[in-house]
């Protein structure tokens, strides 16, 4: 799929759009392998006053893994403003970023971790097997993964492999996204039904084939603003082909119409979402709603 920007404007514009720096840097160091990412500015959500409940929804599992060990490194989690947190090929890895301070090696090895070098920058780690990189170029950033993962990143950084941006599908997915998400992600469309779960309410998905819906999704992109009352959700969807897309298109725009007779029929006073819009051009479907934070 053709990009939609050049690479120079594509990155100009983005960090117009965002409130943060940190996913253009991410996009630069990440592998082009890279199959899951997401994006939080958390300063953003710990500022609403439904924090401990977006907190469960955005973040939790990826900073709960690496929580322990930034706690042996001085790094709390109130000191991270971002994360971009990843998977591919090596596991679990991200960057932070946050008003936190290269930690002395002295320090860390009193704490437990071990201490060593690569690319003439310090690396920690952890008896779990997680490792962290802090670039001295960038105060207040870490990077973290196995250190399988974090020399495949420096490979990128020093321009011995491609990064992320040369991936045109993921490139094409956050050009899409909202302006200020502050959550953003990108996923292959094995992981659909993971990351809608159990918020498609039954009196619907009972009436859709859904394994056969997600099974003509390739990969999607979704992207997040939030206020105190709802989540205004955005999805692109890119499908196997430009019929997967139609047909999606019309099968979700039916199930817009079907929550709202089922919600009627129960007599319920709010729907699971609102105002959802459905579009598609070639094989992105585009999808916006609002629904309220669980």
């Amino acid at each position: 799929m053709k990009k939609l920007f050049s690479l120079l404007a594509f990155f100009a514009l983005l960090a117009g759009k965002l409130h943060a720096e940190l996913l253009p840097e991410a996009i630069l160091a990440f592998p082009t392998e890279t199959t899951v990412l997401e994006y939080d500015s958390l300063s953003t959500l710990r500022a609403l006053p439904n924090y401990q409940e977006l907190r469960k929804q955005y973040a939790a599992e990826g900073l709960q893994r690496a929580q322990k060990d930034l706690l042996l490194l001085g790094i709390s989690e109130d000191q991270i403003a971002e994360v971009v947190m990843a998977a591919g090929p090596n596991g679990f890895f991200g960057l932070l970023a946050g008003s936190f301070r290269t930690t002395a090696a002295s320090e860390a090895v009193n704490q437990g971790l071990t201490a060593s070098v690569l690319e003439k920058q310090p690396v920690f780690c952890a008896k779990d097997g997680l490792c962290f990189l802090f670039p001295f170029r960038e105060g207040g950033r870490v990077f973290f993964g196995t250190i399988v993962q974090l020399r495949v990143i420096c490979d990128v950084i020093q321009g011995r492999a491609p990064s992320l941006r040369s991936n045109a599908i993921v490139s094409d997915l956050i050009g899409r996204m909202e302006p200020h998400s502050a959550v953003f992600g990108v996923a292959p469309g094995s992981k659909i039904s993971l990351w809608a779960g159990d918020s498609i309410p039954k009196a619907v998905s009972s009436r859709l084939d859904l394994t056969k819906i997600y099974s003509n999704i390739e990969s999607f992109g979704y992207s997040v603003t939030l206020d105190g009352n709802a989540q205004h959700v955005g999805l692109s969807l890119f499908c196997s082909s430009e019929e997967s897309a139609t047909v999606i298109r019309t099968t979700l725009t039916a199930a817009s119409g079907l929550e709202r007779a089922a919600a009627a029929a129960a007599g319920a006073g709010s729907l699971p979402f609102n105002n959802m819009v459905v579009s598609s051009s070639g094989r992105l479907v585009a999808v916006k709603l609002d629904a309220p934070v669980r």
